[in-house]
């Protein structure tokens, strides 16, 4: 669908966007925004701004009532209920189809709702905007420095492309949506009172959303002069929140409150563990550790300051992260089901980890079985590019065919085997057993673009290899067996690109070499060179011993033979 017709055209007039902020006690500078919003070079009468105040002890209604705008501006009020449900009131009155977030503390260029909205070209897709320091950034207190620094970093990150924008990533200081998405996902998640933004961005993920940054859709923070005190409370609150959003989204790895800890160095990991396993004395070391930072500040030592309040921080959000798990019993349970679930799903070593190859594994035998399709049924140009197919298409041949069924369950059979779950591995060679008829050893190894062809009946040895690109059709064996000159044990090497013909036989530490075709009933026991044919012997047809009263197999028509009186 064409850009102006799922957001209409700028000459409609229609609302195309709606800004959403949430505000307490900031009367001032959201007054600054409103005016900001005022100067944008998008047509007034095609967005609409939102603003609730979430109970502030001002009233914000009133203290803005003189304020003109040429787009439409509405400022509602309710009981002090937190952001999350200040922004979930706003997005539910809006118009627009397309939503942006931002803070009521924000500075914004003329091309801001703009550059916002030229990042919706594709549909669904979330829109994660700049959210840049303040100029005066050397004025702010050392903390404020501190997430000023962070935040750059993870923009010019974003920016380059160096790290993509997920889920977990999204913040309400400066994003956008499209509103049929958010009311999709179920909007914000109230109990939230900070990491709400990371918690839909995680819901938008599972929904199959598109993220994108625009550096260009920028917004100036600036200082919030906050205390030391309060600054030390939110990291508390961010380990507490954290770990809430990890229960809720245990099959998000990098909603994990423990993620931070593997990549953290080794000097400070100490003190952090310090803080999970005793939070109290914890906390007097972060207030000890945060003033000798700030007395580095004074004396002009910034980085080192930094650090001390990058470990401040840590320590704090960690003594948070302990209040919600529990018990130090509970902690270390949960950090090893967080390093079980990274060994599972996580990232892991060359290859990525077991689910992930499982993944791509049986994507690309399928891919290998359209390949042949596209070969054999001269469809196939020399050189094309066979795409991988949806995972509808996937779904569908693993239910029509019965060997990609059973690569299939092999498949899940080594991803039990590669993350150390054996029973899961013996559960899957009996259920093959029992589903094809066939004994596949979970050591043995069928690359991914391994083909089988009806499956039943295939015995492959754990010591077995099979290449990429390779055949086997049904009551195949890859047996182990002796080299019958040197009598070396061992088990077939099938080079790519083989084919072996039904119920054929090999056995022993053979190689068959890249190309070959093995045709049906064929015995090997020895190597094979590259592109051969290799052919079971013409069988020899002999007839059969001859009844009483035939000659040479043929019935004698003297009714006085022994098999025409039997007969009559």
């Amino acid at each position: 669908m064409r850009f102006e017709d799922r957001f209409g055209s700028e000459a409609s007039g229609s609302i195309r966007v709606s800004v959403v902020i949430a505000t307490y006690n900031r009367a001032d500078s959201l007054r600054r925004l409103l005016q900001q919003f005022d100067e944008q070079t998008l047509a007034p009468s095609t967005f609409e701004v939102i603003a609730v105040d979430d109970g502030s002890m001002e009233d914000t209604a009133r203290k803005l009532a003189d304020l003109k705008t040429n787009y439409a501006l509405r400022i509602e009020r309710q009981i002090n209920s937190g952001a999350a449900a200040a922004r979930q009131k706003g997005v539910e009155l809006a118009r627009g189809k397309i939503i942006v977030v931002i803070d009521d503390d924000m500075q914004i260029k003329p091309t801001f709702l703009e550059k916002h909205l030229a990042g919706h070209r594709q549909e669904n897709t979330v829109v994660l905007g700049r959210l840049r320091p303040d100029a005066k950034l050397a004025d702010m207190p050392l903390f404020e420095r501190f997430y000023a620094r962070a935040l750059a970093r993870d923009g010019d990150a974003y920016a380059s492309g160096e790290r993509p924008v997920r889920g977990h990533n999204v913040y309400t200081g400066n994003v956008s949506f499209p509103r049929e998405l958010f009311l999709k996902v179920g909007g914000f998640d109230a109990q939230f009172r900070a990491l709400e933004d990371e918690e839909i961005g995680i819901r938008f993920e599972k929904a199959g959303a598109h993220f994108t940054y625009a550096d260009e859709a920028e917004s100036m923070h600036g200082s919030d002069w906050t205390s030391m005190k309060k600054w030390m409370d939110r990291a508390y609150r961010d380990g507490v929140y954290q770990t809430k959003v990890g229960k809720k989204h245990k099959d998000h790895l990098d909603s994990q409150p423990w993620r931070h800890l593997p990549n953290i160095n080794p000097v400070s990991r100490p003190i952090l563990a310090f803080g999970l396993a005793s939070p109290g004395p914890a906390g007097l070391l972060a207030n000890v550790a945060i003033r000798t930072a700030s007395a580095f500040d004074k004396i002009g030592l910034e980085p080192v300051a930094l650090a001390g309040a990058t470990l401040v921080y840590g320590i704090q959000y960690y003594r948070g992260v302990r209040e919600e798990t529990g018990s130090a019993i509970d902690v270390a349970r949960e950090y090893r089901e967080f390093k079980r679930g990274i060994a599972l799903i996580g990232k892991g070593g060359a290859g990525g980890s077991p689910l992930k190859r499982m993944l791509d594994d049986i994507r690309e035998d399928n891919r290998m079985i359209r390949v042949y399709q596209e070969k054999y049924d001269y469809r196939l140009e020399e050189g094309a590019v066979i795409p991988n197919a949806s995972s509808k298409e996937i779904a569908s041949d693993a239910v029509r065919k019965i060997g990609y069924q059973l690569m299939v369950a092999y498949r899940v059979m080594r991803f039990f085997r590669d993350a150390n779950l054996g029973l899961g591995a013996q559960f899957m060679s009996r259920l093959i057993r029992h589903a094809f008829a066939s004994d596949i050893h979970w050591d043995a190894e069928l690359e991914p673009g391994t083909v089988i062809v009806h499956g039943f009946g295939l015995a492959i040895s754990y010591a077995a290899k099979v290449r990429a690109g390779s055949i086997l059709y049904q009551n195949v064996t890859l047996g182990y067996g002796l080299d019958p000159d040197t009598k070396a044990p061992g088990a077939p090497l099938v080079e790519r690109d083989v084919h072996i013909g039904v119920g054929a036989t090999l056995f022993g530490p053979l190689v068959i070499g890249e190309g070959t075709k093995i045709m049906a009933g064929c015995v090997v026991n020895r190597s094979v060179p590259p592109r051969s044919i290799v052919e079971a012997p013409v069988p020899h047809v002999v007839a059969r011993k001859a009844w009483p009263g035939t000659e040479n197999g043929v019935a004698s028509t003297d009714p006085s033979s022994s098999k025409n009186q039997l007969a009559g």
